[in-house]
C-alpha cells in the first residue's frame, strides 16, 4: 500500500479512509461487476446468488478489520473480535449457500421447511443457521432496494454507489 500522509493521519485519528476504501472497491468491481445484474439488484431483484457474489467481493477487499478501519468512526469503536465474528458468519453463510441448488439461489422464496432441513444437512449445520441466513438475506434485500430508490450524497453515499456499481 502506498504511503499517503493525509490518509495515514486520518486513520490514526479514527476518521477512516473512505478514499482508499472506494479505490479498493473500484479495483475489485472492475473485474467482477455485471451492469445488468447491478441494475436488477438496485430495482429489488436481489437473489442469494447476488449476495454470494457480494461476499466474494468483500473477501477480495482484504481482511475485514482493515476494511472496517477505513470507515469513519468504525475502527476504534468496534470490539477487537467483531471483524473475526463477521468473517466467520460470512464464511458460514457461503457454506450454506454452497449446499443450495441453483433454483434455491435464484428464487429463495421457494425455501420451505423441507429444503431448510436438506440445506442444513448438506452443509453440516443446523436448521437455525439456514433460517438466520434467510433472515439476513431479507434484511439485505430490503436495504439494497432502499439504496436503489433514493439518491445518496456525501462520502458514504459515494462509497455505497461505488460498491453497488
Amino acid at each position: 500500500e502506498v504511503f499517503d500522509p493525509e490518509r495515514f493521519i486520518s486513520r490514526l485519528l479514527g476518521m477512516g479512509d473512505i478514499r482508499s476504501l472506494i479505490e479498493r472497491a473500484e479495483e475489485i468491481a472492475e473485474e467482477d461487476v455485471d451492469a445488468e445484474a447491478m441494475d436488477a439488484m438496485l430495482s429489488g431483484k436481489f437473489t442469494l446468488k447476488d449476495m454470494y457474489n457480494q461476499f466474494e467481493m468483500m473477501n477480495k477487499m482484504g481482511p475485514m478489520q482493515q476494511v472496517m478501519n477505513m470507515l469513519p468512526g468504525m475502527g476504534n469503536k468496534l470490539p477487537k473480535n467483531a471483524s473475526q465474528v463477521t468473517e466467520e458468519k460470512l464464511g458460514k453463510y457461503k457454506i450454506l449457500m454452497d449446499s443450495m441448488t441453483e433454483q434455491e439461489l435464484t428464487h429463495p422464496e421457494i425455501i420451505k421447511q423441507s429444503r431448510v432441513k436438506r440445506i442444513a444437512r448438506g452443509s453440516g449445520m443446523r436448521n437455525e443457521d439456514v433460517k438466520e441466513l434467510l433472515k439476513y438475506y431479507q434484511v439485505t434485500k430490503k436495504a439494497i432496494k432502499g439504496f436503489g430508490k433514493r439518491k445518496m450524497g456525501g462520502p458514504m453515499g459515494q462509497m455505497m454507489r461505488q460498491m453497488m456499481r
